[in-house]
C-alpha cells in the first residue's frame, strides 16, 4: 500500500468514528498551532475576544495549539536583528532560507512580478504555492510585466507588523488556492496608544547597500465606540554595485591544481599584468571577421596584425587561445572589467512609501465594523551594462564612409561574404514604479445579540486591491542598429518580409565606440526608450459563521461554515517598441490580458474526543472541506483531517493529512510570448557530449550531427515562455505532517519536532530551456516531442555553429513535485537573578526534493532528479536567537546557518573541464561546484525607557563572505556568488540602529 493510501485509510477511519461519536456532526478542518508556548509571544492587546483564532483555522479556541505546526515571528525580531523591511524578516526564516527567494538580486532576469519584486517561497515549492495574508485576508498581487501572481512584500510596511504566523502545511480547505506549501499570515497592530516616531538604519562597513526606514504611528479614540490608527513609513534601500564588494566585482574561473591546491586561473595574467587581469566580466572591444575568424585588431601577443588602423586599439585584450603574452604567461581571459562595474547594480535602488489606516467601530446590536486601508508606492531603478555585437558589412556601410573600407576589400567576392562582428558595451537603465491600493472592510457580531444562537458568531468581509505598475527603460533598436543577419536580410519582426533598416549614424569600428568611450553617442545613434503598464485587480467577498453545535463529554463540538467569491484580472501592455518587435537582444512579450473568478463553499469542525483520561488529557479531531468552481480551472473539492493528542502535560502529538489545489495563475493562462535569454552551457546537453556519462545524450547528440567535442555557441539561446490557456488544469496535492511537542515540567523548555511530506500533482510550470533541450536528447526515444520545441543551427558558415537558437517553453501541466523533511523548534525561557534568558532556535532538514517532468527521471539530462542538497537548495538551514533581559536592557546574540550545497552530481567528476577550456591550463584543474557550510553571527543591545527606545548592533560580525564557486559549472549572479543561493549575506559586516520615541 502506498504511503498516501494508508494515511487516507487511517484518517478516514478516525474521522468516521469521531463523527459517529459526535452524533453525526458535519466534518471540516482545523489548523491551529503551537510553535512552542506561543502564548508568551502573543500580546494581550492583540486579542479582541476571550478566545483566539489562529492561522489555519476559522474556529476560536482557548489556547494556541493545533494539529498543524505553526511558527511565529514577532516584530521584536526586526529590531533586535536590524531588519529594515518585511522581506528580510520573512525570507530569513528557516522555512524560507532553504530555497531561493525572489529578491532584489534578480533585476537582470525575467522574474515573476518584474524588477524589484520581493516574494516569499516556503520550502522551495514556489512563491505561487505560498499564500500570504494580512490579518487573515487575502490581498491581491502587484508588479510589472505579464507574470504577476504573488504578493509583493514591498507593499507591507514593517512598522505595522505585530507578528507573523507561518503555517507549515497546506491550508487550501481554509483559504483556497495557493495555500499548498504553507501560509504566511501577517498580523498588524490593532491599536496605537501614543504618537510614535521610529527611525532605523542599516550601514554596511563597506559602502553600498545602505538601508533606512522612517515611520510614524498615531491612534485615537472617538467617543467610547470607535478607535482609529494611522501609520506612515518611508524606506530607502540604496543600490549595491558589483564594484562595491570584491567577491562580486571579479568573476574568476576559480579552478585549482588538484595536487597542489594552487589557484591555476590566477597564473594566467593578461598583457597588462594588472591585479584583476583574470576577471571575466563584460567582454567587448573587439572585431572579428565572421568567415575567416581573423581578428581585425592586434592581439597582445602580436600574432594578429590588423589590416585597419595600423595598430591595436588601446586597452584591447582579446582571447588568443594558447598564445603567450610578452611576459611569457599563458593568456586566457578575454575581458576588460574596466570602470563599468561602478555603474552595474547587484541590488538596485529601491524606495517605498506606505500609508496604513485602520478603524474599529462598535455599532448597535453588538456589531463591530473593522476596516483597513493600505497604500504603497515603490520605485526601483537599475543601472547596468550589456553587450552589443552587431554584424556589419558593406551592405549596411554608410555611403562614402572610408572607415568601412576593409569590408569592401577586393578579396571578398560579394557583400554577403564581407561581414565583421564587433562587440561593444552599451549602458542600460530600467525604472519601475508601482502604486498599490488595498481596502478591506468587515462586519462581525454574535447571534446572541440578536436574541438567538448565543454561542455563534458571524462575519462578512470585502477586500479590493489594485496594483498599477509602470516599467520603462532604454533599448537597442533593430531598426537603427543595422544588425543584419548572416544572409544579409534583416527580418527583425519575424514575418518573413525584409524590414527597413536605416544606415548607422555612428562608426561601429571607431576605437572609442568599441572601448566604451562614446557610449552617449552610441545610445543616441541606435537607442530608444519605451514604457509599459501593468494593472492587476482582485476583489474578494467572504462570509463565515461559527459556533458550538452541541456538547460531548470531552467538550463542545465546534463548526464553521463559509462561502467566498473572488475575481481577479490582469492587463499588461508592454511598450510600443516591444509590441512591434523593434528590440535588439532583449526580453520581449506581447500584451497579457485576462480575468478569472471562483466561487467556493467551505466548512470546518473541531470534535473533542477525550479529556482528562490516562494518556489522553485532551484529544481533538479537526476536519475541513472545501468545494470550488473556477471559471477557468475547473471544479473539485478537497479535504483535510488532523488529530491533536495531548497525552499529558509533558507530551503532545499531532498529525494532519489533507488535499490541496492551486488554480492556474493569470499569467500561466494568458502570458503572451515572454522572452528571455540563457547561456548555451546552461541549456545544451550536447556540449562536449563525448565526455557525457549519459548514453542517451551521447547517442542522440551524435544522431543530430553534433561533434563530440562541440564547445557551445557564443550567443545566448532565446527562451520564449507563453501561457497555457484553457488547456491548463488546476494542480492537486496532498500534505502529511506528524509531530511531537515536548514541554517538560522540570525545565522551562519547549521542543517541537515535525515531519512533513508534500506532493503536488499536475504541476503547472513553464519548462526551462534546459528541460526542453534535455528532454530531447536525454530521452530513450529520439526524436521526440521535446525536439519540436526548439531550433538549432546546423553548422553555420564556418561549420562549427550548432548553437540552440530559440526554445519554446509553454506553460503546461507536468508530472509532480515532492518534498520531505523535518522541522525542529526549540524555546527555553527562564528567570534568573541576573535577568530573563530566552533561547529560540529553529532548524529545517530537507530529506528529499523531487521534480518529475512527464514521468521522466532526468533534469537537464541528469538521472537523479532529487535536487536536495544542490546549490540553492541546502539540506540543512537554521537560525537561533538568544536574548537576556535585565531591567530596561536587552542583550541579544543571533546566528544563521546554511549547510553545504553540492552540484558535483551533475558532472562526471570534480575534474570535469568544459571543452572550450581544454588546454587553457597547463594541467588538469579542479572546478568548484559546491559551497561550504556557513554560520553568520550578529549581536545587539537595546535600552527601553518610558518614552525612548534605543537599539544598536552588528550583523555578520566576522564579515563572512558568500562561498565562491566556478561560474562554468554553477550559475553565478555576480563574481563567483551563486545566483540561487539567496540565503547568503552579500553585504558583509553591517552596523544597525533603531531609535523610537513615544509622545
Amino acid at each position: 500500500m502506498k504511503r498516501s493510501n494508508w494515511r487516507q485509510s487511517v484518517y478516514g477511519g478516525v474521522a468516521l468514528s469521531s463523527l459517529l461519536m459526535a452524533g453525526g456532526a458535519f466534518a471540516q478542518d482545523a489548523a491551529t498551532e503551537e510553535p512552542i508556548v506561543i502564548e508568551e509571544q502573543v500580546d494581550e492587546t492583540e486579542a479582541r475576544q476571550e478566545k483566539i483564532v489562529v492561522t489555519g483555522s476559522l474556529l476560536a479556541r482557548d489556547e494556541f495549539s493545533s494539529a498543524s505546526p505553526v511558527q511565529v515571528i514577532t516584530a521584536e525580531v526586526a529590531t533586535i536583528e536590524g531588519l529594515v523591511d518585511t522581506a528580510s524578516l520573512l525570507q530569513g526564516s528557516s522555512l524560507a532560507s532553504g530555497s531561493t527567494q525572489l529578491n532584489n538580486t534578480f533585476q537582470n532576469y525575467v522574474t515573476n512580478g518584474g524588477v524589484g519584486t520581493q516574494t516569499i517561497d516556503l520550502r522551495g515549492c514556489g512563491d505561487t504555492r505560498t499564500l500570504v495574508l494580512i490579518d487573515g485576508k487575502r490581498p491581491g498581487a502587484s508588479g510589472t510585466r505579464g507574470a504577476v501572481a504573488a504578493l509583493d512584500l514591498n507593499v507591507v510596511p514593517q512598522s505595522i507588523i505585530s507578528r507573523v504566523e507561518i503555517l507549515k502545511d497546506g491550508a487550501s480547505t481554509i483559504y483556497g488556492s495557493d495555500a499548498v506549501c504553507g501560509v504566511v499570515n501577517i498580523i498588524t497592530r490593532d491599536s496605537v496608544d501614543d504618537f510614535e516616531l521610529n527611525f532605523s538604519g542599516s550601514l554596511p562597513e563597506e559602502s553600498g547597500g545602505e538601508s533606512f526606514r522612517l515611520s510614524s504611528a498615531w491612534g485615537f479614540d472617538w467617543g467610547d465606540n470607535a478607535n482609529f490608527t494611522i501609520s506612515a513609513e518611508y524606506r530607502l534601500n540604496q543600490e549595491l554595485d558589483t564594484s562595491d564588494r570584491s567577491y562580486l566585482e571579479c568573476s574568476e574561473d576559480y579552478v585549482r591544481d588538484p595536487l597542489t591546491g594552487r589557484r591555476a586561473d590566477r597564473l594566467n595574467y593578461g598583457a597588462n599584468g594588472g591585479p584583476r587581469d583574470w576577471c571575466s566580466n563584460l567582454y567587448f572591444n573587439t572585431a572579428i571577421d565572421r568567415f575567416s575568424g581573423e581578428r581585425l585588431i592586434q592581439s597582445p601577443d602580436g600574432s594578429t596584425v590588423p589590416t585597419i588602423y595600423g595598430g591595436s586599439i588601446p586597452g584591447y585584450r582579446p582571447r588568443v587561445g594558447t598564445g603567450m603574452d610578452e611576459n611569457g604567461n599563458l593568456y586566457f581571459e578575454d575581458t576588460l572589467d574596466a570602470p563599468f562595474l561602478d555603474n552595474t547594480d547587484f541590488r538596485p535602488k529601491n524606495e517605498n512609501l506606505s500609508i496604513f489606516l485602520t478603524s474599529d467601530v462598535d455599532l448597535p446590536a453588538g456589531i463591530t465594523w473593522d476596516s483597513e486601508f493600505l497604500y504603497s508606492k515603490r520605485e526601483t531603478e537599475v543601472e547596468g551594462w550589456r553587450q552589443f555585437f552587431p554584424n556589419i558589412g558593406s551592405a549596411n556601410n554608410p555611403a562614402g564612409n572610408p572607415l568601412y573600407g576593409y569590408i569592401g576589400a577586393p578579396n571578398y567576392s560579394n557583400d554577403m561574404n564581407s561581414l565583421v562582428q564587433v562587440v561593444m558595451p552599451f549602458p542600460t537603465f530600467d525604472k519601475v514604479s508601482v502604486d498599490y491600493y488595498s481596502v478591506s472592510t468587515s462586519f462581525s457580531g454574535g447571534y446572541g445579540d440578536l436574541g438567538f444562537l448565543s454561542d455563534w458568531s458571524w462575519k462578512v468581509d470585502g477586500t479590493f486591491s489594485r496594483g498599477e505598475g509602470t516599467y520603462e527603460g532604454n533599448e537597442i533598436l533593430n531598426s537603427k542598429s543595422s544588425d543584419w543577419s548572416i544572409d544579409g536580410v534583416a527580418d527583425w519582426t519575424g514575418d518573413g518580409v525584409p524590414d527597413l533598416v536605416t544606415a548607422p549614424t555612428i562608426n561601429f569600428l571607431d576605437p572609442a565606440v568599441l572601448s566604451g568611450q562614446r557610449t552617449a553617442d552610441l545610445v543616441a545613434a541606435i537607442g530608444g526608450y519605451q514604457s509599459g503598464d501593468t494593472v492587476y485587480e482582485q476583489t474578494t467577498f467572504t462570509a463565515t459563521t461559527a459556533g458550538d453545535l452541541f456538547e460531548l463529554p470531552a467538550g463542545d463540538v465546534g463548526l464553521a461554515l463559509g462561502v467566498e467569491y473572488r475575481e481577479f484580472s490582469i492587463d499588461d501592455q508592454p511598450g510600443a517598441l516591444t509590441q512591434i518587435g523593434d528590440i535588439w537582444g532583449s526580453s520581449t512579450a506581447g500584451p497579457t490580458q485576462g480575468e478569472n473568478s471562483v466561487t467556493e463553499v467551505f466548512a470546518e469542525t473541531r470534535i473533542p474526543l477525550l479529556k482528562g483520561q490516562f494518556l489522553a488529557e485532551d484529544v481533538e479531531l479537526e476536519a475541513s472541506v472545501r468545494a470550488f468552481d473556477y471559471e477557468i480551472g475547473g471544479s473539485d473539492s478537497i479535504y483535510k483531517v488532523g488529530l491533536n493528542w495531548q497525552l499529558n502535560p509533558v507530551f503532545r502529538v499531532r498529525s494532519s493529512y489533507g488535499t490541496s489545489y492551486r488554480a492556474p495563475a493569470l499569467f500561466e493562462l494568458f502570458l503572451q510570448e515572454q522572452t528571455g535569454f540563457q547561456n548555451q552551457t546552461a541549456v545544451d546537453p550536447c556540449i562536449d557530449w563525448g565526455n557525457s556519462s549519459n548514453p542517451n545524450i551521447q547517442a542522440n547528440c551524435a544522431a543530430a550531427g553534433i561533434p563530440s567535442d562541440y564547445i557551445g555557441g557564443s550567443s545566448s539561446a532565446l527562451i520564449i515562455e507563453s501561457g497555457g490557456g484553457d488547456l491548463l488544469e488546476s494542480e492537486s496535492g496532498n500534505t502529511f505532517t506528524a509531530g511531537i511537542v515536548f514541554t517538560p515540567t522540570f525545565a522551562p523548555l519547549n521542543i517541537a519536532l515535525d515531519y512533513y511530506e508534500i506532493e503536488i500533482n499536475d504541476q503547472i510550470t513553464s519548462l526551462s530551456g534546459a528541460q526542453v533541450v534535455g528532454g530531447c536528447y536525454a530521452a530513450a526515444t529520439y526524436p521526440n516531442d521535446f525536439c519540436n520545441l526548439f531550433d538549432r543551427a546546423t553548422g553555420g558558415v564556418d561549420g562549427n555553429d550548432f548553437s540552440v537558437d530559440n526554445v519554446q517553453a509553454p506553460t503546461l501541466n507536468v508530472d509532480s513535485q515532492q518534498q520531505r523533511g523535518i522541522d525542529l523548534e526549540v524555546r527555553y525561557e527562564h528567570d534568573f537573578n541576573f535577568g530573563t534568558l530566552t533561547i529560540d532556535g529553529s532548524v529545517n532538514w530537507a530529506l528529499e526534493r523531487y521534480i518529475n517532468v512527464f514521468g521522466s527521471d532526468f533534469v537537464s539530462g541528469v538521472s537523479d532528479n532529487d535536487f536536495n542538497g544542490t546549490v540553492g537548495y541546502p539540506s540543512v538551514v537554521g537560525d537561533m536567537l538568544v536574548t537576556l533581559e535585565r531591567g530596561d536592557w536587552t542583550y541579544s546574540f543571533f546566528s544563521d546557518f546554511v549547510g553545504r550545497q553540492d552540484d558535483n552530481r551533475y558532472y562526471t567528476a570534480d575534474l570535469n573541464t568544459p571543452q572550450q577550456y581544454v588546454g587553457a591550463f597547463p594541467n588538469e584543474v579542479m572546478y568548484k561546484a559546491y559551497t561550504e557550510a556557513q554560520f553568520v553571527h550578529g549581536a545587539s543591545i537595546r535600552w527601553e525607557g518610558d518614552t525612548w527606545t534605543f537599539a544598536g548592533g552588528v550583523r555578520n560580525i566576522f564579515d563572512e563572505h558568500p562561498p565562491a564557486v566556478s561560474p562554468d559549472v554553477v550559475t553565478t549572479s555576480a563574481g563567483n556568488v551563486p545566483l540561487n543561493a539567496t540565503a547568503y549575506d552579500v553585504l558583509g559586516r553591517t552596523f544597525f540602529t533603531t531609535i523610537s520615541k513615544r509622545f
